[in-house]
């Protein structure tokens, strides 16, 4: 396959990607119900000039209840186009900033398809093969669904795919430049999703022991690892203990959303056990392709919250961020002390809806969301062995996903959270069929290989 013919394909494709995610958006005025969770709250604070602040449990504070990059990206839309939502749900004000951050999740999901080509061509694959994964992930349901929430799954996607990328070209170049920016990237993943800190302090751990490097490289990776991490990381982690007055690596929500996945009313997410009622609301309306719909009460339910008890209640309210995350504590903790059993099926649980589906989330009865992601799960596996027998290089892709599914097994779970996992599922079922097609060929990774296009 031609040069021209792979970058022409990857221009449609990338335009593809975007046209179907902006449309998406468009034809359901996704701004009318933009699922910002608390960066909303956070940017209004920092618009007002009081910080990165949070409101919870009767108190307004300094807080670290969300990750930073995001709330500041929608802070900056807020101070461009004001923070008043039209009663009309007109694309003015606040709806217009949520509108410019899906269209910033849109270029984002055209930028995936060149990563995507990028990272797939680097750890094995045949360039057509690549281009089908490149492909798949611009139309996949999931992925051009995703935009259209103001949330940074966009590009925690991105810069995970982008890192895995980098971090072979660095190994098997030697050279510094593709490291930085490995670890430049990497920590920026980490400071937007901090599930993907363990793995970013493996890599480090695996570079010191990297065949074909020397030494010298090993020691000196593993120094610009560690110096831009304290770099990206550090000024956040620092501002955290001068807030708190204890060290919050990144969000101080650890133990609060351990407690949501483990207690008497756990599903293993946030939500409760729907019932029956809520799941045929749910699933007639989806022909609405509305997520306001979908988020009414009547459909969407009870959450973990809900159902603390008032001297629980009692015990968080009006009490600062850390001192809740100390309750939550001692709420998890003593329940999975005493309910050994239900925790390991509640780990169970969350296993499989990650993996799978999680069918307690409304938002969840679409058919083709379903199909696609049962249709993923047999791919990754039978596209794993395929890999293997093609001797891809699935080292770090194993540490990332490893590390991250290991904390929502062990932890709580979400419907978003395997979405960044997609495109590299998407790359095992391209494995497969190159295995099928051309079981014998192995392809040359050098870094020649890893830049071409």
């Amino acid at each position: 396959m031609s040069r021209r013919t792979v970058v022409t394909s990857l221009i449609l494709l990338s335009a593809l990607a975007f046209v179907l995610r902006v449309g998406l958006i468009w034809h359901t005025k996704a701004w009318r119900s933009p699922n910002a969770m608390e960066h909303r709250s956070v940017a209004m604070f920092l618009v007002a000039g009081q910080g990165f602040s949070f409101r919870d449990w009767g108190l307004t504070q300094v807080s670290s209840v969300q990750s930073p990059p995001f709330p500041f990206l929608l802070a900056t839309m807020f101070k461009i186009f004001g923070t008043q939502t039209p009663a009309d749900g007109s694309l003015h004000g606040a709806n217009a900033a949520y509108f410019a951050v899906m269209v910033l999740n849109s270029l984002a999901g055209a930028a995936l398809v060149w990563l995507t080509y990028w990272m797939t061509r680097v750890v094995g694959a045949t360039a057509w093969a690549a281009l089908l994964t490149a492909a798949l992930v611009a139309i996949w349901p999931s992925q051009v669904y995703a935009a259209r929430h103001v949330q940074a799954i966009a590009l925690i996607t991105c810069t995970m795919i982008a890192s895995i990328a980098l971090f072979y070209i660095a190994v098997r170049s030697g050279k510094l430049w593709p490291w930085i920016g490995y670890s430049a990237i990497g920590a920026l993943a980490a400071l937007t999703e901090p599930v993907y800190l363990p793995s970013l302090a493996l890599s480090g751990l695996l570079v010191l022991f990297w065949p074909g490097l020397t030494w010298v490289n090993r020691i000196r990776n593993g120094f610009v690892l560690a110096l831009v991490t304290a770099a990206i990381i550090g000024p956040w982690t620092i501002r955290n203990h001068s807030v708190h007055g204890k060290w919050v690596p990144i969000k101080s929500t650890f133990w609060v959303n351990t407690w949501k996945g483990n207690n008497d009313f756990a599903t293993g997410t946030d939500r409760v056990a729907i019932t029956d009622d809520r799941k045929a609301a749910a699933k007639n309306s989806w022909s609405k392709m509305d997520d306001a719909s979908l988020m009414d009460s009547k459909i969407d339910g009870e959450h973990q919250y809900d159902l603390l008890t008032p001297e629980q209640k009692a015990r968080l309210t009006g009490q600062p961020e850390v001192v809740r995350e100390d309750v939550f504590k001692e709420f998890a903790k003593s329940w999975i002390a005493t309910h050994h059993t239900r925790y390991l099926e509640l780990c169970g649980i969350r296993l499989w809806k990650t993996l799978t589906v999680d069918y307690d989330n409304p938002k969840s009865y679409n058919t083709v969301y379903i199909a696609s992601r049962y249709f993923l799960l047999v791919v990754s596996i039978i596209g794993l062995f395929a890999a293997i027998k093609l001797r891809w290089s699935l080292v770090l892709p194993g540490v990332i996903v490893g590390c991250a599914l290991l904390t929502y097994t062990l932890t709580v779970t979400a419907a978003r959270f395997s979405i960044p996992f997609e495109p590299l599922q998407i790359a095992l079922g391209a494995a497969f069929l190159q295995w099928m097609i051309h079981p014998k060929t192995v392809v040359q990774k050098s870094p020649e290989v890893a830049h071409a296009v």
